[in-house]
Parts: C-alpha cells; structure tokens; sequence
C-alpha cells in the first residue's frame, strides 16, 4: 500500500518523531544531437524525477550557468549556442521544491563543425585579489615536459584583458590532468600568491584532459551552501562535518569565527560528501586536517 509523503510528515510531526526527508531529485544523463554545429542553437535536454516536484533545472557549459532551463514531463530541455568547435564539459543541477538537490554526471560534449576557438579550451578562474598581490608568471615554457603538482594557465595575448580564458589557473595533478579552481577563495586556502604559475601554449594545455574542480583545503576556512544555514568544517577528500553550535566553532575558530565562513555555490553540492558531526573541540584538529592534506593531490577522493 502507497501512503502519501505528506501524511507521513504531518503524522510524524504529530508523534514528535524526526521529519521524513524525500529523496533528492534525480537527474539522468544529458542528451544532445550527434550532430552539433558551433554558432548554431542547439537544445540540451536530461531527465529529472523527484517525489515532489522540480523548482528549477539549470544548464551548466564548462561551470558556467547558463541559466533555466524549461521542465516539464519529467524533462529539463533548453536551446543553447555553442560558439567554438571544441570539447566542452556540460551538466544539469535541479533543485525540487523541498530544497532537495541533484546533478547529473557531467557529459563531454564535441562540437565538430564550426571555428576554433582563438585561444585554445576555455575554462577555470580568473584570480581576482588586490593589484599589489599578483606577481606576473616569469616562466614561459612552450614544449615542456611539466612537473605534475604545478599551476598551470595559457600564455595571454598583449591585448588580452581580465576577462581573457588565459586568465584562468589550473592544477596539474599526479593523473595528469588539470582540476579548476571554483574561485579566488578556493586558490587561497592552497596558495599564497600566484608566483609559481607557469604559462603553456595553448596546443599544450589543449592536450590535458579537464579532470574536475579543487576542493578546499581542509583546516583553514569553515563553509556553507548558499541555500542551507549549516555550517561545516572540512576534512582530507571534501568531506563535510557539521559544527553543531556556535560555541564549539567559537572554541575551534575563535570569536571571529562568522567571518571565517565562505559560501560553496549549489552547483558544487556533489564535490563534497558529509561525515560525522563536530559536538565538541575536541572532535576536530585543524592542524592534523592541514597536514593530512599538505596539496592538492593528497586532497582527492582517488589518492
């Protein structure tokens, strides 16, 4: 017998028994046509389910949100334009009505037809602290054989301005492949400056593969999502724990400790996974957490 989500909440909050929590949206692979061609539309579709219903569904090309998409029949579609011929990294993020998120696995999509772009795969961050804290690249190495563990960005054009694909910093893991950085906030918890970047040419960093996104480093800053109040301390692999009161994160942080919180889009839900909660100081070690991921490397689910 099937009993409505509904009276099982209503009944429970009745009991005084904890709420029942619907599964999240579950969102299937992105579906394109074979047969795409660069400056021309193109729809995006993925199937999406849910016990409750969708809010929103969004199309992400490259980490980039390229804005709602229309759903309707267990079906998350939208036209989007793909302006270069190349391989970009597209998904689906949905969010339901109870705050429930999904994300479908990301998909490499190949635009065959069309103009290559000007200067080689577009994607990462473009670091943006204070003038006096960037320190310009110095090394330029062409036909390299690079180290893995190094920062790595395209060589930019002399007209190039901030908002330039060249801007945009990676690292190259020991997979040999090349991890984005969400944002400034994420690079500073790793890094202090960008003197240690090295400029490729763009044959060069077309040749890694994008192998997904740098996580925080652990013991350095608390965060939260920007749709759920909880906020975390992290651990080696991405992985969450609740700090649950205020005065155990005033005992780990100090009493500034809210101005050490930063905020991971929704989109970046699927990069963490959630462990045990922190009820006391004594359940975390911001010093161990640091040294147990001294870089980037020892910070990924695969080490």
């Amino acid at each position: 017998m099937k009993i409505q989500t509904s009276i099982l909440i209503a009944a429970a909050a009745f009991l005084g028994l904890p709420a029942i929590a619907s599964a999240a949206p579950v969102v299937g692979n992105v579906i394109v046509p074979s047969d795409i061609e660069a400056g021309k539309a193109t729809t995006i579709a993925a199937t999406v389910s849910s016990g409750v219903s969708i809010q929103s569904c969004n199309l992400y090309v490259d980490n980039d949100d390229k804005g709602a998409m229309t759903v309707a029949s267990g079906k998350a579609t939208k036209s989007h334009t793909f302006p270069y011929s190349q391989v970009y990294t597209v998904f689906v993020f949905c969010r339901d009505v109870n705050g429930g998120l999904g994300k479908s696995d990301s998909a490499a999509v190949w635009v065959k037809v069309g103009p290559k772009p000007p200067e080689g795969p577009i994607g990462g961050f473009e670091p943006d602290p204070e003038p006096e804290q960037i320190s310009e690249p110095e090394e330029t190495e062409d036909e390299m054989q690079l180290e893995t563990g190094s920062l790595i960005k395209l060589q930019c054009p002399e007209e190039a301005d901030a908002t330039h694909p060249c801007k945009a910093v990676y690292y190259y893991a020991v997979d040999e492949k090349r991890y984005a950085f969400p944002n400034a906030k994420v690079f500073f918890t790793w890094y202090d400056n960008f003197d240690s970047v090295v400029e490729v040419a763009p044959e060069v960093m077309g040749s890694i593969l994008l192998g997904g996104n740098v996580r925080y480093r652990p013991g350095i800053r608390m965060v939260k999502f920007t749709t759920v109040n909880k906020v975390y301390a992290l651990t080696r692999n991405g992985t969450l724990r609740w700090i649950a009161t205020e005065e155990v994160a005033t005992d780990l942080y100090g009493e500034d400790w809210n101005t050490k919180i930063d905020d991971i889009p929704d989109t970046f839900y699927t990069n963490y996974t959630f462990g045990a909660d922190i009820t006391s100081a004594n359940d975390y070690d911001q010093a161990a957490e640091m040294e147990r991921a001294r870089n980037i490397d020892e910070n990924r689910l695969e080490i």
